[in-house]
């Protein structure tokens, strides 16, 4: 067994909650990577089926246990994470995806390399119990991320590697009022204090099933992450009206526009490119290409009759 490490390079976080089938395999993908300078620490929130048990029969003094003895929550046990977290970098783990053997060694390097990213996602195989990995790509340009944060998140979240001292030195947690959509908004916070990107490489596998979050709690989700869209407006000193929240809505969420209210759609557009020309939060060439992408995925199908 290894001897423990007191100061890691790496700390990765991981909570666990009924996940009987799958744990030992996540927990083991990232005992075995090549790179070895990393603590484990797994949080356990109260599960109710042998989860413990699996987890108990793995010994490793690079792990971390902590088992709360009521149900916390996803996010308010990667808080507890962080607390615990000695790393100088926090790798985001979860308990039913498996880590390619190069993950931490990659990440790593890539972080030590390039000292403008504040964290950084990579690619991903999709993979489900009866079908083979297949290959997501995602953006990699820091203006484009940083654009494409007011519609959703930009990384996956458990390919993460984050700095600690952006959650030591800005005080930035997993708020938990976003109960179903905290990654996204963590993803928003840190892209207003410096660069985000994705590597070119997929160093996740990411399992689906009907278990996780966003297969059980898709309209939760939805709720959560549209709270999180319009908080960016106030990014902007915007204070849209009840009109203008539908139409920037529609607008994230792909909802089909119907052709009286293009015009509409069109002027809150130019508002936001305006407004942006004063604030300079965004690149302005990015945020236009993005907002006339949008344009064009609403208007496809307003002749449905999906009139908002």
């Amino acid at each position: 067994m290894k001897g423990k490490i007191q100061t890691p390079a790496i700390s990765v976080i991981m909570p666990v909650r009924n996940m009987e089938l799958f744990a030992s395999v996540a927990v083991g993908s990232i005992l075995e990577q090549s790179f070895t300078d990393f603590e484990l620490i797994i949080i356990d929130d109260a599960s109710t089926d042998e989860t413990r048990a699996v987890l108990n029969e793995i010994n490793d003094s690079r792990i971390i246990r902590i088992n709360n003895p009521t149900q916390s929550g996803n996010y308010k046990c990667r808080n507890q994470g962080l607390d615990r977290a000695k790393g100088k970098y926090i790798c985001v783990m979860d308990a039913d995806d498996i880590a390619h053997s190069e993950r931490l060694s990659k990440q790593y390097n890539f972080m030590e390399s390039n000292p403008q990213y504040l964290a950084a996602g990579t690619d991903i195989e999709f993979f489900t119990k009866n079908s083979p990995p297949r290959l997501f790509q995602r953006l990699r340009n820091k203006h484009e991320l940083k654009v494409q944060l007011l519609r959703d998140n930009v990384c996956t979240h458990p390919t993460l590697i984050i700095r600690k001292e952006v959650f030591k030195q800005h005080q930035i947690r997993y708020n938990e009022a976003y109960y179903y959509a905290a990654d996204y908004n963590l993803m928003v916070d840190i892209s207003r204090l410096g660069a985000i990107t994705n590597m070119a490489e997929p160093l996740l596998r990411y399992r689906i099933h009907p278990e996780q979050i966003t297969s059980k709690k898709a309209k939760e989700q939805l709720m959560y992450a549209n709270q999180i869209r319009l908080k960016q407006l106030y990014d902007l000193k915007l204070r849209p009206s009840i009109d203008e929240i539908i139409t920037h809505l529609s607008l994230m969420n792909d909802f089909p526009i119907s052709e009286e209210k293009l015009l509409s759609a069109e002027k809150w557009c130019n508002k936001l490119l305006n407004r942006n020309q004063r604030i300079k939060l965004f690149d302005s060439e990015c945020l236009y290409r993005f907002l006339e992408e949008r344009m064009v995925a609403v208007m496809k199908d307003r002749n449905m009759d999906k009139n908002i």
